[in-house]
C-alpha cells in the first residue's frame, strides 16, 4: 500500500509550563523552562527541569511537558495530546499552588476539516492568591462534547453554544457595578459578531466560578490584587483550527513589572488533500 496515497496530517503542537518577562526594577527573560514541540510527523515530545528560582519573582520545583502525535486506532482520528504541568510555584509570595496542570486533547478526523477537542484534566491544586485559598468550578464542557465518533461539521467560531457560552461570560464580567474600565474595553468586543469575524477568534475561560478571593477584586475569571496585578484564570484562545490554553495569565503592574503564563499548551495541525 503507497502511504502517500492517502490523506495526510501534518501535526503542530507546543506546550510550555512556565515562561514569561519582566521589565522592572530590571529587565529580565524568564525562560520557557519545560517546554517541548511536536514533530509535523507526530510522535512524542517532552522535556522536564526542576528547582529554578529566579531572584525573588518566580521558583517552582518542577515544570514538564509531554505532547503525542498518533492515530486513534478506533475511528481513524490524527489525535494530539498535550499536557504541562508546573508544581511547586511561587510567584513573588503571591501567587502559590501545589499543581498547575494543562491538558488539552485535540482530533481531527480522517473524513471532514473541523478538529473536536477536550479540555478533561485541566486543573489547580491548592492554588492561593495573597495566602488565600482560591476554588474553581473548570467548565469541561467550554467546548462542545461531541459523541464517540462524531466531530463538528464547522468551526468552533460558528459553534453557537461555545460562542454564547463565551458571550455569557464576558457580560457578566463587564456588567459588574465594579469593572474597571481597562477590563469592559478588553473584552467588550467578545460581544459583537462584527468583531468576532474581524479578529477571527473567540476568547473564553474554563473558569465557570471563582471563590476565595475578595469580591470587590474578582471579576469572573479575572482577580485583582492590589499593589501586585492582575491574573487571569484557564483562558482559552480559539480560531478555526486551533485551541490555545493558559491555565494562569499574570500580569504584573506594581514594582515588578512583567507577564507570567502558567501552564500553556496549544494545537493545531492541517490536513490535505
Amino acid at each position: 500500500m503507497n502511504a502517500s496515497k492517502g490523506r495526510v496530517f501534518y501535526y503542530h503542537a507546543n506546550a510550555s509550563p512556565i515562561g514569561g518577562f519582566f521589565t522592572q526594577p530590571v529587565e529580565q527573560i524568564l525562560p520557557s523552562h519545560g517546554s517541548s514541540s511536536l514533530a509535523q510527523a507526530g510522535g512524542n515530545a517532552g522535556a522536564r527541569v526542576s528547582k529554578f528560582r529566579l531572584d525573588s519573582l518566580v521558583s517552582f520545583e518542577h515544570a514538564y511537558s509531554e505532547i503525542y502525535g498518533t492515530t486513534n486506532k478506533s475511528n481513524g482520528a490524527w489525535t494530539t495530546s498535550i499536557t504541562s504541568v508546573v508544581e511547586g510555584l511561587n510567584v513573588a509570595e503571591t501567587v502559590t499552588a501545589d499543581r498547575v496542570v494543562a491538558v488539552l486533547t485535540i482530533e481531527h478526523p480522517m473524513e471532514g476539516d473541523f478538529p473536536r477537542a477536550s479540555v478533561v484534566g485541566s486543573q489547580f491544586e491548592n492554588l492561593r492568591v495573597a495566602g488565600v485559598p482560591i476554588t474553581t468550578e473548570l467548565g469541561k464542557s467550554t467546548v462542545t462534547n461531541h459523541a464517540a465518533g462524531q466531530f463538528p461539521t464547522t468551526s468552533i467560531l460558528n459553534d453557537e453554544n461555545f460562542v454564547s457560552n463565551a458571550v455569557t461570560q464576558y457580560e457578566r464580567i463587564t456588567g459588574l457595578p465594579d469593572t474597571p474600565d481597562w477590563l469592559k474595553k478588553r473584552y467588550e468586543w467578545i460581544k459583537s459578531p462584527e468583531t468576532r469575524r474581524q479578529k477571527g477568534y473567540v476568547l473564553c475561560s474554563l473558569a465557570d466560578r471563582v471563590q476565595g478571593h475578595k469580591p470587590e477584586h474578582t471579576f469572573g475569571h479575572v482577580l485583582h490584587v492590589p499593589d501586585f496585578g492582575n491574573i487571569f484564570l484557564s483562558e482559552l484562545l480559539t480560531d478555526h483550527h486551533t485551541f490555545r490554553l493558559a491555565m494562569i495569565r499574570i500580569e504584573m503592574g506594581c514594582a515588578n513589572h512583567g507577564t507570567v503564563t502558567i501552564g500553556g499548551g496549544d494545537g493545531n495541525g492541517s490536513t490535505m488533500p
